[in-house]
């Protein structure tokens, strides 16, 4: 049992902008909200803090989540929203890290709203049930108009590169009368980072639509969305599959709608009342209430109520009926509002008992344990592939944001195979810290699937993988295999769990990749680590640094052990005066690409995750593949005379490049090294190919520079050189590797779209078109 309540709820404004008709708060049984004030006020949001605060002192809490909800929560404006974030977090700072979010129907949402989120650090979940025709269906305004179009527009909003930090996700309620294959394919048009489905509110006294017509007509529904989810690899995590399996492997579920896992939240009305889950307004009137409210009664009093006590109990506050059913581990007893009968209160199984039941089996696979629990199918890795639009574009040069996405799921996919394969190492210890860090983090895969992730997509992971591969003897190998650990606890940090395990120490330092290092005292090869360490000794934590800008979202890792070879110059940790020169150089440097070649600009802010400082000049760190940093990141030497434009583009290609080279195949493998004439030796394919795409870019944006040069002196005669010398080497590129280069269908396909490209860039920015000079191997696939 949980020892306090971690996530608070609080109702900002109890009236809507919209009239949904299947809305519990204003269409169901509770009708209470009528008697209460339309917006919270300052002073209730001042307590609110007041009572968070106090009630994470006594139980020894680190974070909460707290929710602003409604009614429509934007309803407030932009400045009573501001003063009521204000207000929390000014009681709450002292004592915890508070997670906000907000849920809204997106009608209301702007870039002002957006702009107060992004500094006041709130995710923003939005409600939509599919396209027009789904959504119009209950999302209505009160004189019956269509709100699809207004929460699009809030959504396209969130998809923005300065605001996609703050996309929390999508939320849907199941309509019968929608097809399933029309909501999924709409709302994963909107890119959302995840999705949940909502079940519509109902009970034994009020079931929902089409109960009992069929066995379970709602397992229908949601299975055939499973069905498809599964089958297009899983592209973003959906909660109530998730939620499910994670509960059946015993793990929390995450969500109050299935598990067994304690439910402990709070509701927080406009009047500073304390309710119970809002949801059980379907049941009956003043169903979620209390009796207490935010000045007379603290949290402690909140969970000492009856119907609050009996959510936390979990197992213990089921039904016979639900206690003897084999799937119970992951259904849960389903949402605790939904067992609500008259006569036997909630001591019943769920109106959507069958459907619960059906889903599951579907969901976490049919077979049965000697425990009466499910047995979780393995099930296989996705296949990768593109699209053919993204392929094209990425043979065009700079590629798709979707293409790029499906690009870092492929790379994520290898690094937990690496990772896996480290873990297995035959050569292993059972015991230690990589032991240690490994159950770790196959337990955080399933109870905090996203975050672990994150992790595991860091690029530095991959060079710390393969040097364990390599190690040539038992003590090499477990010396490497201890950063498991480290990535094992930079996955708990994230998601915020209060894991203690040993880490190796490097030189007074263990290590989180993509999350920091902590200075540690101890004297042996190891030290206990928990992110209560970092809390207590703020001081002797060093975080990695991000930049966060309209055109640049990534990390500048000057700390990870993984992060250079021996002949790459990496520095050490930068100072805060050159950290704020580096800051300033990338700032300018994503701008001015977004200008120049935008839509390689939109691809770079996706795919590049991690920017490695380093000494020395830009180029100085060789040609051919050679010194480009770590898969997803890259190297940088940020100096004032250095063309950083440049530098990005051109090392960002090497990024795209390899991740492309690791899902097709362009050539075969016994393919000749071949003779171009900007080297000095014949190389392999696989470097042509590399100082092909590298010169594709780079001659795009001297063709855009040529072009805005035009009609001035500075600088046109110069880019006009530069674009001609890689225009030259793309065709004399594309040439050798169509005539000798041994491609695949795949490789000829890259080249000639690259070809195309580049022999149309005059036209493409306002000039004369200039026919190649040479063959074309444009050609070559029609022939």
């Amino acid at each position: 049992m949980p020892t306090g309540i971690g996530e608070f709820i609080l109702k900002v404004h109890g009236r809507c902008n919209l009239a949904c008709d299947h809305c519990y708060v204003y269409e169901h049984s509770d009708q209470s909200w009528r008697t209460k004030p339309r917006a919270m006020s300052t002073s209730v949001a001042v307590k609110v803090g007041q009572r968070i605060a106090e009630h994470l002192r006594a139980h020894g809490l680190r974070r909460v989540r707290v929710v602003l909800h409604g009614g429509e929560p934007l309803l407030l404006g932009v400045s009573r929203m501001r003063e009521l974030i204000t207000a929390l977090r000014a009681q709450t700072r002292a004592v915890t890290s508070m997670s906000l979010s907000v849920q809204t129907n997106g009608v209301l949402l702007s870039e002002e709203f957006c702009r107060l989120f992004d500094q006041c650090g709130v995710s923003v979940g939005v409600s939509l049930d599919g396209d027009r025709t789904a959504n119009d269906r209950h999302r209505r305004f009160a004189d019956g108009r269509s709100s699809h179009f207004g929460v699009r527009r809030g959504l396209a909003l969130l998809r923005r590169p300065e605001f996609r930090h703050l996309y929390g996700g999508i939320l849907c309620t199941v309509d019968l009368d929608n097809d399933p294959m029309d909501v999924y394919e709409a709302l994963m048009a909107e890119l959302p980072p995840r999705l949940d489905f909502l079940l519509p509110q109902a009970t034994w006294a009020n079931p929902p639509p089409r109960h009992g017509e069929v066995p379970a007509p709602y397992a229908w529904w949601l299975g055939r969305i499973y069905t498809r989810w599964d089958r297009d690899g899983r592209p973003v995590p959906i909660r109530l599959f998730d939620s499910l399996v994670r509960a059946a492997r015993g793990f929390p579920s995450g969500s109050e709608a299935v598990g067994l896992g304690p439910v402990a939240l709070a509701v927080v009305e406009t009047d500073g009342s304390w309710e119970q889950a809002d949801s059980l307004k379907t049941a009956y009137e003043h169903a979620p209430a209390t009796g207490m409210t935010v000045f007379t009664h603290s949290v402690d009093d909140v969970t000492g109520h009856p119907g609050v006590s009996a959510r936390i109990k979990g197992y213990d506050a089921l039904c016979k009926e639900c206690k003897a059913c084999p799937v119970v581990r992951s259904c849960g007893g389903g949402l605790y509002a939904h067992r609500y009968r008259p006569g036997s209160g909630f001591d019943n199984p769920s109106v959507y008992c069958a459907d619960l039941k059906a889903l599951t089996l579907q969901v976490v696979g049919p077979r049965r344990r000697g425990d009466g629990g499910i047995e979780v199918r393995r099930l296989p890795e996705p296949a990768h592939v593109l699209t053919d639009g993204d392929f094209d574009a990425f043979a065009a040069g700079a590629g798709t944001v979707s293409g790029m996405r499906a690009l870092l799921e492929m790379r994520l996919s290898l690094n937990r195979a690496l990772v896996a394969a480290v873990a297995s190492d035959g050569r292993r210890s059972d015991s230690g810290p990589a032991a240690s860090g490994w159950q770790l983090l196959t337990e955080l895969d399933v109870s905090h699937p996203a975050e672990t992730a994150e992790v595991l997509g860091h690029p530095c992971i991959q060079p710390w993988a393969m040097r364990c591969l390599r190690a040539d003897d038992t003590t090499h190998l477990e010396r490497e295999r201890a950063h498991l650990a480290g990535v094992a606890a930079a996955a708990a940090w994230r998601a915020e769990s209060d894991a203690t395990l040993p880490l190796p120490v490097r030189d007074g330092l263990v290590y989180l990749p993509g999350v920091g290092a902590y200075r540690t005292a101890a004297d042996g090869p190891t030290a206990m680590f928990s992110a209560a360490d970092v809390d207590a000794c703020a001081d002797e934590w060093l975080e990695v640094r991000r930049l966060h800008t309209p055109h640049l979202s990534l990390a500048v890792d000057d700390l990870d052990p993984y992060r250079g070879c021996p002949h790459d110059p990496v520095t050490d940790r930068l100072p805060a005066a050159r950290w704020k020169v580096w800051r300033d150089l990338l700032t300018g440097g994503g701008s001015e690409a977004a200008r120049l070649v935008p839509d390689y600009a939109a691809v770079l802010r996706v795919g590049l995750q991690a920017v490695i400082p380093v000494s020395g000049s830009i180029t100085s760190l060789g040609e051919g593949g050679q010194g480009r940093g770590p898969s997803g990141s890259i190297y940088v030497a940020a100096t004032s005379d250095g063309d950083l434009v440049e530098t990005l583009l051109w090392r960002f290609q090497h990024v795209k490049l390899t991740a492309l080279l690791y899902m097709y195949e362009f050539f075969s493998k016994d393919s000749p090294l071949l003779k171009v004439p900007w080297r000095l030796k014949a190389i392999p394919v696989r470097e042509i190919f590399y100082d092909l795409y590298e010169s594709a870019a780079l001659a795009e944006l001297w063709c855009s520079r040529r072009a805005r040069a035009r009609g001035r002196d500075e600088g046109g005669l110069d880019a006009a050189m530069v674009f001609g010398h890689h225009r030259t080497r793309v065709r004399q590129a594309t040439d050798a590797l169509a005539s000798k280069g041994s491609l695949t269908h795949h490789g000829l396909r890259f080249i000639t779209g690259l070809r195309r490209r580049i022999d149309g860039l005059d036209t493409a920015y306002g000039g004369a078109s200039e026919a190649s000079p040479t063959g074309r191997p444009g050609d070559l696939l029609e022939t």
